[in-house]
């Protein structure tokens, strides 16, 4: 989720906002993307706090 599309690093939140800007507002995908994005967030967050942790630099 910190990846985009054509490999760039991007946050969780510009990836989320770019899959619902691909896909448009109706489409399957952005609804259930809006639903999971609390979720997503968190992940990320939990991820990039253990790599700090465990001394990796996280952009």
């Amino acid at each position: 989720m910190t990846t985009g599309p054509d490999g760039d690093v991007t946050s969780v939140r510009e990836r989320i906002a770019e899959i619902q800007a691909r896909y448009g507002p109706e489409d399957l995908v952005s609804v259930f993307i809006r639903q999971a994005e609390p979720e997503l967030v968190a992940a990320v967050e939990r991820t990039e706090a253990r790599l700090r942790a465990a001394g990796v630099e996280v952009r």
